[in-house]
């Protein structure tokens, strides 16, 4: 029977497949590349960035800020600033997850695509939060004219996890590829546990433990010391001596009864 993986194994998994997105989020999406994601990612521009610019629009989804800008109103920022830290935290639980329903050992397909999934959907909710907690949309298209985003509107939470499953497309994948390595890394100390938590004892053990200790009293002692039933006094040296076996016995004699005719029977 393929057990699931331990909970201790899905931790080491998640942790690490969600310090990898920690990373590219970090490295790719900040203030200081987003010069270069904006040249690269413009619709109808260059013709030698039409290969990457969906790929880049992507990733630059959960975009962040280090610093406010001139006039910015806080909630903005720190709108914009918890959609990646959302979106960590959420594919790490999710991975959780995922983990509890993989194998043990031939589940690398599903813990693959499982974690590629997932990422997705974490970043299309850490979008729709950042997006309620600043307050105003994130691309084109999402706020009004006043500046704020309506909420009660179903295309605007539509067009969020479309950006977000965007970004699991292109980042999920990398994801589902560091959880893989982990799993086949973990898979040989997991099962080198779990034989040393099942190993039988020796036999050296069972003996010593079946063994009596040297101060055993007599009602421990069990030796068997084979008698005859018919013997008057208990066998001497019988099998384990050179004696032999007590040839007097006593020879049991059944009681007679009584004759109330004198020992002449009418027939």
């Amino acid at each position: 029977m393929n057990q699931n993986i331990s909970a201790r194994r899905g931790a080491k998994i998640a942790v690490f497949a969600a310090l990898v997105l920690l990373i590219l989020v970090a490295a790719f999406d900040n203030q200081w590349t987003g010069h270069w994601r904006a040249g690269r990612s413009a619709e109808g521009g260059n013709a030698a960035h039409s290969w990457i610019a969906g790929p880049v629009r992507g990733l630059s989804a959960l975009a962040w800020r280090a610093t406010k800008e001139a006039g910015e109103p806080a909630r903005v920022f720190f709108g914009m600033l918890a959609e990646p830290v959302i979106a960590v935290v959420l594919t790490f639980l999710l991975l959780m997850v995922v983990c509890c329903g993989v194998g043990a050992r031939r589940g690398r397909w599903a813990l693959f695509f499982g974690s590629w999934f997932v990422t997705g959907v974490a970043a299309a909710a850490g979008l729709i939060v950042g997006s309620v907690i600043a307050g105003t949309g994130i691309g084109s298209g999402l706020a009004d004219s006043s500046g704020g985003t309506q909420f009660g509107r179903g295309d605007i939470y539509y067009t969020l996890i479309a950006m977000g499953l965007a970004f699991g497309l292109f980042a999920g994948w990398v994801v589902g590829f560091v959880a893989v390595l982990v799993y086949g890394s973990t898979e040989v100390a997991e099962t080198m546990s779990t034989t040393q938590e099942y190993e039988a004892p020796s036999y050296a053990d069972y003996a010593s433990s079946a063994a009596p200790s040297s101060g055993a009293g007599p009602s421990e002692d069990y030796s068997f010391t084979p008698t005859s039933p018919y013997s008057s006094e208990p066998a001497g040296g019988g099998y384990g001596g050179h004696g032999g076996h007590d040839s007097t016995t006593t020879e049991l004699t059944p009681p007679q009864e009584s004759d109330p005719y004198g020992g002449s029977r009418p027939y």
